[in-house]
């Protein structure tokens, strides 16, 4: 009985910790081209690169500034680079960027799309 009640108490908990990230709903998208514009500036909104392709331009939303200082990823200009993430709109939201030179992969969101860099009573998910 005392089982029963605490597995009823702990599915909702169990539930939200299973849920997929709300961006996981957008289709996912694959990259590959040149880095035509960085910007990593702290105090400047979510970091990102611009990269194009051969159908144009893509703006690629990376994630939080100090994970990416945390992780050595620092993307130059010009540099070729991979990646997949999810589709918003002409932009997309990353779930891992590699730079193919450098032979350097940087994980950005787990398989239920939440970012790596959160963190929280949770563990690196966060609180949903």
């Amino acid at each position: 009985m005392l089982k029963k009640l605490v597995l009823a108490a702990l599915a909702p908990v169990l539930l939200v910790a299973q849920a997929s990230a709300p961006i996981a709903r957008n289709p996912i998208v694959e990259l590959r081209g040149a880095i035509e514009r960085v910007n990593l500036s702290p105090g400047q909104g979510v970091p990102l690169i611009e990269v194009k392709q051969a159908g144009g331009v893509t703006t690629v939303f990376l994630g939080a500034m100090r994970y990416l200082i945390a992780e050595n990823f620092n993307p130059k200009s010009g540099q070729t680079v991979t990646g997949k993430g999810y589709k918003t709109g002409d932009s997309m939201v990353a779930i891992e960027v590699t730079l193919v030179e450098e032979k350097k992969t940087l994980k950005l969101r787990d398989e239920q799309g939440w970012p790596l860099w959160r963190g929280g009573p949770w563990g690196r998910g966060g609180r949903r």
